[in-house]
């Protein structure tokens, strides 16, 4: 067929001097004004960034990190202060950076149960939850698989001064998902 023979009609420009000119021209004044003002507002754009990490660990801790993360009588509240050296006009969104966090691999992708975590009438339901589906005694774990055993949970307060800075929290999960893929009445069960 002219199609597997690659014969059907097609563009072919003639690329002259000229014709590049006048692409580049145009395409210039397109994106050039769009550029500067992206860089304008980009001046106005104020950014904290404040690694926690290895500063809330006590000193007697910091040769084994991970004994301090399970030991679970350890108090693990790190209070930091921010200098806000400019002004920051609302809405003001809060950002956190994981690194050596891989969610997109594929075992870690499919460790979870939709159905569990839709409806507590589901709790038993650990069907693609390897490898944590259930407890030693072989209870059911809410919420099972890596996700939820993965879920970075560090909780956020803002204070200005003495005065607590209200955190609006009800936009954050996506309509979709509060309404249909996670039940209300699903709270955790054998979990650690």
């Amino acid at each position: 067929s002219r199609f597997t023979q690659q014969e059907l009609p097609a563009c072919k420009p003639i690329l002259t001097p000229q014709w590049v000119i006048s692409v580049f021209t145009l395409v210039g004044i397109i994106f050039v004004p769009i550029g500067v003002i992206s860089l304008m507002a980009s001046h106005d754009v104020v950014e904290i960034v404040d690694r926690y990490d290895s500063a809330c660990i006590p000193r007697n801790m910091a040769k084994d990190k991970v004994a301090y993360i399970q030991n679970a009588a350890i108090n693990k509240i790190c209070n930091r202060t921010l200098k806000v050296l400019k002004n920051m006009d609302q809405p003001i969104y809060v950002y956190y950076q994981l690194d050596n966090f891989y969610q997109n691999h594929r075992r870690y992708v499919k460790s979870r149960n939709d159905a569990q975590l839709r409806s507590a009438d589901e709790a038993s339901e650990t069907s693609g939850c390897d490898p944590e589906r259930t407890t030693a005694g072989g209870a059911p774990i809410v919420p099972c698989g890596l996700i939820a055993w993965s879920l970075f949970n560090d909780t956020y307060s803002f204070k200005r001064g003495n005065e607590n800075v209200m955190v609006n929290r009800r936009a954050f999960p996506w309509k979709s998902d509060r309404d249909h893929k996670f039940g209300k009445d699903v709270y955790p069960k054998n979990f650690q």
